[in-house]
This record gives structure tokens, C-alpha cells and sequence, in this order.
């Protein structure tokens, strides 16, 4: 009998939910806060901005915990809506069999990097859904990798990165390579807040991976 997917889309999404609502509470309560009062000037832009970081963090993190959750049950054999992976080695009998064998021996392995992710599909599946959805959106999540790289370092070569994300998303550099001013900010499109609008891609992005 088929081994079928367990709701790991819908785990993620409930996580991104949580995170996101971390940055939508600062926003509600300052918006509906008499001009003057003190809780009100106690949430100033900057703080609103790192709550923004905050919840993109977490948004990021839950993101990579679904990639290799989503990867490691495909290793054993578990399928989507289209099918079992097409697996270049034999299944493994449990995910911390898969994990090991992922692991080889280090202590963990990165799912920040989509290039990465891409060679370890590969490795293990010809044409796997972390491939092909990877592969489709590579440019984006690169973008959104120097996001959270911004966040979490402030290296010259973590803020290089970040201009150069968001030229690609806004075609513009942010004054001071501030990422929560920019998850802040509202994307064109859609008029929601960045952070609103990446957590969303990545909800999409998921629902490929694990259709």
C-alpha cells in the first residue's frame, strides 16, 4: 500500500502563520493606538522593523525544516499526489536511515542554499519535486536567502548580497541594507508587506514540493 505524505504542507503553513502574526500584532496595535500614547511611542518604526525580522527568521527556518522533512520521507518512499520519487538508490526503511545517509556523518546539512538543495536531489532522484520547484523559482529564493543572511550577519558580503536581492525584487537598493524595512515595505503587485508576500511564496512553493 502506498505510504502517503504526511501534512507537512499544512504544518508549514501553520507555522508561517505564527510567525508572521508575530510582526502583524506590532503593526495592528500601533495602528490602533491614540497619536501621543505611550505604548504608541514605545512602537517605533525600528521596533516594528525588527519584529519584521523576527517573523522572517522564523518564516525562513520553518521553510528549511520542510525541505528536509518533505525530502527525507520522499526517501522512504513516500508519496505525493503524483506518485512515489523516482529514486536512483533503493528506499530506506526509516527517515532516520534517510538521515544518516544525508547526514554522512556531519552534523547537519544546509537547505539555505537552492543550489545545494538542487545537487542533493539529484544525488538521490532523477527530476524530484525539490528539483524541479528549486530550479523554478532559484533566482527568487536566492534573493530571499540574502534576506535572512542580512538578518543574521552583518558582514560586508551580507549586505552586498542584500543590495543585490533587492535590485532583483525592487529594483532599488534599501537605505541603510535594512531588511526590515524593506519586509516592511509594501510589495507593487499584490500591496501587501514583503514579509506577507515571501511567507506566501513560500506556502506556494511547498504545495509543489509536496502536491
Amino acid at each position: 500500500m502506498p505510504r502517503r505524505m504526511p501534512p507537512l504542507l499544512r504544518q508549514l503553513e501553520a507555522a508561517i502563520d505564527k510567525a508572521v502574526a508575530i510582526a502583524e500584532a506590532g503593526e495592528v496595535i500601533r495602528a490602533h493606538l491614540p497619536l501621543g500614547s505611550t505604548v504608541r511611542r514605545e512602537l517605533v518604526p525600528s521596533r516594528l522593523e525588527a519584529l519584521n525580522e523576527l517573523a522572517y527568521l522564523r518564516v525562513f527556518l520553518s521553510w528549511e525544516s520542510f525541505l528536509e522533512d518533505s525530502f527525507l520521507h520522499y526517501l522512504c518512499g513516500f508519496e505525493n499526489s503524483s506518485g512515489p520519487l523516482r529514486l536512483i538508490l533503493p528506499r530506506f526503511r526509516t527517515l532516520e536511515d534517510a538521515r544518516n545517509d544525508l547526514l554522512h556523518g556531519a552534523d547537519f546539512v544546509s537547505w539555505y542554499s537552492p543550489q545545494r538543495i538542487v545537487r542533493r536531489s539529484q544525488k538521490y532522484a532523477n527530476s524530484g519535486p525539490h528539483e524541479v520547484v528549486i530550479r523554478s523559482s532559484q533566482a527568487r529564493l536566492e534573493w530571499f536567502a540574502a534576506i535572512r543572511g542580512r538578518i543574521a550577519h552583518s558582514s560586508n558580503y551580507a549586505r552586498a548580497e542584500f543590495d543585490r536581492a533587492t535590485v532583483g525584487l525592487v529594483g532599488r537598493r534599501i537605505r541603510g541594507a535594512n531588511p526590515g524595512l524593506f519586509l516592511r515595505s509594501p510589495e507593487v503587485t499584490s500591496g501587501v508587506r514583503w514579509l506577507v508576500a515571501i511567507a506566501t511564496e513560500f506556502k506556494n512553493l511547498a504545495a509543489q514540493v509536496t502536491p
